[in-house]
């Protein structure tokens, strides 16, 4: 059913439509959308004989002219998938908003499923940058724990909270999961101060109540041991523990 002649004279209306459509997105991605168009456009204007962009309509795109389309993008501009992906977004916009059809389908509403296959190719064909993750040395560690000793969050129990965890962490090679928790405080789960036992003026043992090979949560004993320098395991939990601890009042 085609508009009544009467609501396109309708200026308000208009005026509304146009509106409501501008809100359906924000201007960053209508800005990418019309830069995707405008390649299109250019595209086109490039490859095909007698092409005018004014009269141009969005239902004569063929699945084939989107493939090479993607081709130029991926090899000529070395644009990468995303980025491609957007294009054919604004195309698609552009499409649906002044002509009325989704030039990424068939008549049928289906997706082009060679335009589909093509796009995988671009997306696997990118190879991935794998950030190299590299380990906590001891000097590493010194730089660290001597950073925190200078006051680096201006605040002694959080300073002094950090340094325990960092060397905790480093000599009883925990996971992060093993003594910090990701939502709620879970005494039952999580690591508490009651969990810190010291067998003796050189041993300190952590008591790990979950860890990812414990699978039966039968918790696993840690040792440590007093050393020289700034990184001692020892002296940090007894020094953070002091601090933790509650001060009894006189009686």
């Amino acid at each position: 059913m085609h508009l009544p002649s009467s609501f396109r004279n309708c200026v308000e209306l208009d005026q509304a439509v146009d509106s409501l459509w501008n809100k359906s997105i924000n201007v960053n991605t209508r800005n990418v959308y019309s830069t995707g168009y405008k390649c299109f456009i250019q595209f086109c204007g490039n490859h095909i004989t007698g092409f005018n962009s004014r009269t141009f309509n969005m239902s004569k795109v063929s699945e084939d002219l989107l493939i090479y389309f993607v081709a130029h993008c991926q090899s000529v501009l070395k644009l990468k998938y995303s980025t491609i992906k957007l294009y054919l977004a604004g195309v698609r916009f552009h499409g649906v908003n002044f002509d009325n059809v989704n030039p990424l389908c068939d008549k049928f509403g289906h997706t082009y499923q060679r335009l589909q296959n093509v796009l995988n190719g671009v997306k696997k064909s990118e190879s991935k940058t794998l950030r190299q993750k590299l380990p906590i040395t001891f000097k590493i560690l010194q730089e660290i724990v001597t950073c925190l000793q200078c006051g680096f969050f201006n605040h002694d129990y959080m300073d002094l909270t950090f340094q325990t965890a960092c060397v905790l962490a480093f000599y009883g090679f925990l996971r992060c999961n093993e003594f910090t928790c990701r939502t709620v405080f879970d005494p039952d789960s999580n690591l508490c101060v009651s969990d810190i036992n010291f067998v003796s003026e050189c041993e300190v043992t952590v008591n790990l109540k979950a860890t990812k090979t414990d699978i039966f949560r039968q918790g696993i004993i840690i040792s440590l041991f007093k050393i020289e320098g700034v990184v001692c395991p020892y002296k940090l939990l007894s020094a953070d523990e002091c601090k933790i601890k509650p001060k009894r009042k006189a009686e």
